[in-house]
């Protein structure tokens, strides 16, 4: 359980620049893959990238990231919801990233790009909501900040009856399944093919609502 002193509230525009910053260490601290992506970047390349293309603006319609803080307003961690959809948009070819100095944007893609079939088979954009981001600070790492954060989008859902869907990096699949989330489905990256060593398993994961089909 979060100490009573962390609170959950939406996140402003003024905090992108931390959410960036939250977002880069977390993964840092624990992703095996992003050395290989990120390690030949200048520094603060990977907080821009984010800042920019995640969280400007930090609001958007359908989506709503949550933040949450300590005793001194200090952000330590968030989520990102996707919403159901009233209408839902004309599906458009997807674009591959531009290059980035420094950055593996092959290895980027592969990691991201797998979940599309799953997506397209899977999820009613009209019904369903999905998890796009959840991200602690390492600094707040087990003190039950990333469930308190799960919770208002479990709330929503079950309000809702609606699942939710989400892709997981390899370190993060045990943390959704004690909130509820179950794999469907994996997906290997081979990091010998970068340059690395081992398997960098991502998971197609869902919650079902507490009230049921």
């Amino acid at each position: 359980m979060a100490p009573s002193s962390i609170t959950t509230s939406l996140a402003t525009e003024e905090d992108a620049p931390r959410l960036a910053y939250v977002m880069t260490v977390a993964f840092a601290a624990t992703d095996t893959s992003y050395p290989l992506v990120w390690g030949s970047a200048a520094e603060g390349t990977h907080e821009k990238v984010a800042q920019i293309g995640l969280f400007s603006p930090v609001q958007k319609e359908g989506r709503v990231t949550i933040k949450a803080v300590d005793a001194n307003e200090k952000l330590v961690g968030f989520a990102t919801w996707g919403l159901p959809k009233d209408e839902v948009p004309t599906k458009k070819e997807k674009e591959g990233l531009p290059p980035i100095p420094g950055v593996r944007v092959d290895l980027w893609e592969e990691k991201g790009n797998w979940a599309t079939d799953p997506v397209e088979r899977d999820v009613d954009p009209s019904k369903d909501m999905n998890l796009m981001f959840c991200f602690v600070d390492p600094e707040y790492h087990r003190r039950g900040i990333g469930s308190l954060l799960l919770q208002w989008g479990t709330k929503k859902a079950d309000e809702l009856n609606a699942k939710i869907w989400l892709s997981s990096t390899p370190q993060a699949v045990s943390a959704y399944e004690k909130n509820g989330w179950k794999v469907i489905e994996t997906h290997d990256v081979m990091l010998e093919n970068y340059g690395g060593e081992g398997v960098y398993r991502r998971a197609w994961m869902l919650r079902e609502p507490a009230t049921g089909p």
